[in-house]
């Protein structure tokens, strides 16, 4: 092909752009997108799980929770915004760095005994899911799936990353109360260490920790948290004990704040979303909604907190790494 004028497709960002180069000059161009209907199409043959298509192996909600109750593996998630990271994209509440996708990158195909690594189960069927959450899931992986296969290792056995939200995507309720005893069960007679933004407030105000020995929080920002995951990881080792669980909700930086901790001996749980899920299903909700005195960064109202002064939450908080 002439080198003055050189043309490919790429995929990105939910929608396709031709990108080509004249006289050394780099031109995008918009391509229309995709409709639901022809999604739809495209995702079909996934959706059918028929035997001539190939999907990450990834083990169901229920074995998920089996495996962090009667084992004492950590947990590291993968959902979209991780994945978009490695992509190269900035998230809501994450800049892009390199150090950042690669790190997120050797996680992903990490091969680590006392590590089980989560993506969503949304590859295939979506039978299970409401509505909202097919749209999304079908739009995402016509437009990434490819991008996910590379990226993805074809042989290693990933776990669902929806474990921490078992409730709200769901079309049938009927399991979620089980689902949040067993999530329960993990922690029970534990003494816990949150780490967490510093507006999530992981059971604050509800019984989902209430099975713990002890609770104590290591508070983070809530913006750009991996800018300072040295210093959140030293904290975390410096008030850890043998008798130690980490619950972490962190976003990207959750993830990879639970691998180094558990290289280093200890047991880290990346469960972000898990206090938000238990809080709709205790009031029913239908749909995200805001949660008062919690960060909700899928709900746009829920995205303004009002400062707490409970004596005995603040009592709680060992050490305050957003307002340094």
């Amino acid at each position: 092909m002439n080198k003055l004028f050189c043309l490919n497709i790429q995929e990105a960002d939910y929608y396709k752009k031709y990108c080509f180069t004249v006289l050394g000059i780099p031109f995008k161009v918009g391509v229309p997108k995709l409709s639901q209907n022809e999604i739809k199409k495209l995702n079909a043959k996934y959706e059918a799980n028929t035997e001539d298509v190939l999907t990450p192996k990834v083990e169901n909600i229920q074995n998920t929770l089996n495996e962090l109750i009667y084992t004492n593996k950590s947990i590291c998630r993968y959902g979209d915004g991780e994945f978009n990271l490695i992509f190269g994209k900035d998230i809501s509440f994450q800049n892009y760095s390199e150090k950042l996708s690669n790190r997120l990158k050797e996680i992903l195909c990490s091969n680590a005994n006392e590590v089980i690594v989560c993506i969503p189960d949304r590859f295939g069927s979506l039978d299970k899911v409401n509505n909202i959450d097919t749209n999304f899931w079908r739009k995402y992986m016509v437009y990434n799936r490819d991008r996910l296969n590379n990226v993805l290792r074809p042989d290693k056995q990933y776990y669902d990353a929806c474990v921490s939200r078992p409730y709200i995507a769901l079309k049938d309720k009927f399991p979620c109360k089980d689902y949040f005893e067993k999530i329960k069960m993990i922690y029970a007679g534990k003494d816990i260490i949150f780490v967490e933004g510093e507006a999530s407030r992981l059971g604050y105000k509800n019984d989902l920790f209430s099975s713990a020995k002890s609770i104590r929080r290591i508070i983070c920002p809530a913006q750009n948290a991996f800018d300072k995951y040295d210093e959140i990881l030293e904290t975390c080792k410096k008030y850890a004990s043998q008798n130690t669980i980490f619950i972490i909700a962190l976003g990207p930086t959750a993830t990879i704040l639970a691998y180094d901790l558990a290289n280093a001996g200890y047991r880290a749980l990346d469960l972000g979303h898990i206090d938000i899920e238990y809080e709709w299903f205790l009031m029913g909700a239908k749909k995200k909604v805001a949660i008062k005195n919690k960060y909700v960064n899928e709900v746009k109202s829920g995205r303004k907190i009002s400062n707490v002064e409970d004596e005995n939450y603040l009592n709680e908080i060992i050490a305050n790494l957003a307002k340094e």
